[in-house]
């Protein structure tokens, strides 16, 4: 067993899926090559090649995975407590925690939540970590704003590179959320109004909201999802 999985298990007493364990096995975790993190040249010197064989959501919305060598090392008490048994993930980028929920695991799949470090408030964001990588794929297609592109010369080119990573990640997600991301990616880019409740604006997306959401609730439906709840006791 590779020295972080085991390290990671005995730290949080908890026995990682077996698809991390897959991923990690086949690099499919390394968003750093070489153990290179932090790496202050990543955009010039590590992303050129993450990108022929994209890890997991290298191109997700908002997400940034923890190199599993330094799970261990992190500390969750103080903003997110110890009731729930949080389990590191990954992060968004204003910092808030995408972990293992081991509080709800049921059926010997753990669910995976997304807690907020400013705010008592965790949302359940799928069943498992196969339902999670679905839905964060699934997520990009929904919005492009002039952010996705910097750096592409059109969508076509940040286009291709979405659909390596589809490529890349669909060998371990089940055959037909495969076929449907593929599907997706493969879209006319089209624009759907956002509405809200004192202005509107206009996105580009291959997949509009309601699809989005009438796919997860299909997809990877149970009873908690989408639920919140305080990580944090008063």
């Amino acid at each position: 067993m590779p020295d972080a999985i085991a390290s990671i298990e005995r730290h949080y007493d908890f026995v990682l899926p077996d698809l991390y364990k897959r991923l990690y096995h086949d690099g499919m975790l390394d968003w750093f090559l070489d153990g290179g993190f932090p790496n202050h040249d990543w955009y010039k010197n590590i992303f050129p090649r993450l990108r022929q064989k994209p890890p997991i959501l290298l191109f997700a919305q908002d997400f940034e995975l923890y190199a599993p060598e330094t799970v261990p090392t992190l500390d969750l008490s103080e903003d997110w407590g110890t009731a729930h048994g949080f389990v590191p993930l990954g992060h968004t980028g204003g910092g808030d925690l995408y972990a293992f929920c081991l509080t709800l695991a049921t059926d010997g799949e753990t669910p995976i939540t997304l807690s907020l470090h400013d705010d008592n408030k965790t949302t359940v964001l799928a069943p498992s970590l196969e339902g999670f990588i679905f839905r964060e794929m699934l997520d990009r297609a929904t919005s492009f704003d002039e952010y996705a592109q910097e750096g592409y010369a059109g969508f076509e080119e940040l286009r291709a590179d979405l659909q390596r990573a589809v490529q890349s990640i669909s060998p371990y997600l089940r055959p037909a959320w495969g076929s449907l991301l593929a599907e997706v990616y493969a879209r006319p880019l089209g624009q759907e109004i956002i509405v809200l409740p004192r202005r509107q604006y206009t996105v580009d997306t291959l997949l509009p909201s309601t699809e989005f959401e009438a796919i997860v609730a299909r997809e990877i439906g149970f009873a908690q999802l989408n639920t919140t709840f305080e990580h944090l006791a008063e």
